[in-house]
């Protein structure tokens, strides 16, 4: 088992959204050289709201571009915090 396996959840558990959610990852769709394609419902009577989407050519797989998004966002929210605090203990 790799590092990475341990971290990051694997595709085929619906374990974050209690498997009741059709969520569906942005960066699945429009990560670095993904070619998204929409492809019309197979079966007739789908409902309309939902689209059938092939993506091919993506250069990193989209769990880890989740991870290096929360970890930059987590890097901004703490960097914030400790220069507002650090500028309210200069007054």
């Amino acid at each position: 088992m790799y590092f990475g396996e341990t971290i990051i959840q694997p595709t085929d558990t619906d374990l974050m959204t209690f498997n009741i959610s059709v969520h569906r990852s942005w960066w699945r769709e429009h990560g670095p050289g993904c070619v998204r394609r929409v492809l019309p419902p197979s079966a007739h009577g789908m409902m309309d709201d939902y689209t059938y989407v092939s993506v091919t050519g993506c250069i990193v797989d989209f769990q880890y571009l989740e991870v290096i998004h929360s970890a930059v966002q987590i890097l901004l929210s703490v960097s914030i915090t400790f220069v507002s605090l650090s500028d309210q203990d200069c007054l």
